[in-house]
């Protein structure tokens, strides 16, 4: 834990030192306006509060320029600091708090690199990751050395309690501090958005999604540059926008709609640990400093094989995989269980199946005025991914068929199809 019991807010002892030469002239750091800024026109306190972590957290409070004159007079006042503008520049190695004159709404990294042992935070993080433990430490190598960089969405998921979703998001809060916040998902559309934009880490627990628009929000925030910011009581801006989005959900398959070609999500199911330790959350927290030393040790990201350092294959389980599939339609399941037992019964010695959206309409939802022909071609295209003939062919055992037919592939299938035969004939022949 964060032993630094040092509170800025305190200025009990504060006392403003004159130089007797110059009267204008005190040591700013003992000033009772040290915590007070100017950006631009605007006035602010920096507020200091410590979370239940033991985290000393800054926020900024706006403050009226004639009450400020009122606590400690016109004097004082003229010698706060002042910015041109905000400023938002990740850096947890070479930090600043001051850019070219603007005022860095990124704090500091607060632990020191120590040589030491880690073992508990090896055993926890192989029990999150698995056997993608690598993957795993790069990410949060990736959060500690580039959080200026894009990353996946990671999402822990489980159905089971004590698996260690709180504690990894715990962790990650003690490890970076105020540039990490843990929010409720409704938060993601609140019209002011200030702390999420200024966020370097947002967490969302106990995720279940089912509204569109966050559902968009979410996978918006996690490529966007650029966030316009709406601070209560100041001035809407446009800011650089660094956040990375970690979920938390104890619902496995459902806490949100993911398409096929999704490649925005990094998936891990959590089981209880084989490993019990309930003090674990404190013994990897005692071990940071010779955590975050092992990090600088670690060879360096290659951050040129994709935008958000993984590819799609690294990011691929079978957790994702599930979760993909539970987010297509109704429809897509109800088709699936059709085409399956179509090529175990009536179609064993196919390699694939032809048929028009009429045919299928007919055979299968004639009686179902909900599922409509539109609807199938949808699922048929963006679900599956079958593509029709564009010209009208003949087909059929005896070429007795005209249209323009889905082409049905057996291998989409394979995982679910019996007495698969390798030898399977040709299909029958398609005539122009």
């Amino acid at each position: 834990m964060n032993t630094n019991t040092h509170n800025p807010n305190n200025r009990s002892n504060d006392q403003v030192k004159v130089n007797k030469n110059n009267p204008q002239f005190f040591e700013y750091e003992h000033s009772p306006i040290k915590n007070f800024m100017r950006v631009g026109h605007d006035y602010f306190e920096k507020i200091y509060k410590t979370d239940r972590y033991g985290i000393i957290r800054q926020e900024l409070k706006v403050r009226k320029k004639s009450e400020l004159i009122s606590d400690f007079g016109q004097e004082l006042v003229k010698q706060i600091k002042k910015y041109k503008d905000f400023i938002l520049v990740p850096d947890n190695i070479n930090y600043k708090e001051v850019i070219s004159d603007c005022y860095n709404l990124y704090q500091p990294f607060t632990h020191k690199p120590l040589e030491g042992d880690w073992k508990w935070t090896k055993i926890f993080l192989e029990h999150v990751f698995g056997e993608q433990y690598h993957i795993g430490l790069q990410y949060i190598q990736a959060l500690y050395q580039n959080p200026d960089k894009t990353l996946p969405i990671l999402v822990l998921v489980s159905k089971e309690r004590e698996t260690g979703k709180s504690t990894f998001i715990d962790w990650l809060t003690s490890l970076f501090g105020s540039n990490m916040i843990i929010i409720d998902s409704k938060h993601l559309l609140s019209n002011h958005n200030a702390i999420i934009a200024r966020a370097n880490i947002i967490a969302i627990e106990e995720t279940f999604i089912d509204n569109p628009k966050l559902m968009e929000s979410i996978k918006a925030l996690s490529t966007q540059k650029t966030i316009t910011v709406n601070p209560k009581y100041v001035q809407t801006y446009t800011s650089p926008f660094f956040g990375k989005i970690i979920m938390a959900s104890n619902n496995e398959r459902t806490f949100i709609k993911i398409e096929e070609e999704e490649i925005r999500y990094f998936i891990r199911k959590l089981t209880k640990p084989k490993i019990t330790n309930f003090n674990i959350l404190d013994d990897i927290i005692n071990e940071t400093p010779a955590f975050v030393f092992s990090l600088n040790s670690l060879p360096k990201l290659n951050w040129n094989r994709s935008r958000q350092l993984f590819t799609k294959d690294e990011l691929q389980n079978d957790f994702l995989s599930k979760v993909k599939d539970e987010s297509k339609s109704r429809l897509y399941h109800e088709l699936y269980e059709i085409f399956a037992n179509e090529f175990n019964t009536n179609s064993k010695n196919r390699l694939h199946v032809l048929y028009t959206l009429k045919e299928i309409k007919e055979a299968w939802f004639n009686n179902n005025p909900k599922v409509d022909s539109t609807e199938i071609r949808k699922v048929l295209t963006d679900e599956f991914g079958f593509n029709n003939h564009k010209n009208t062919i003949r087909y059929g055992l005896q070429n007795q068929k005209i249209g323009k037919p889905y082409i049905i592939e057996r291998s989409f299938f394979e995982n679910d199809i019996i007495n698969i035969n390798e030898n399977l004939p040709p299909p029958p022949p398609i005539m122009p």
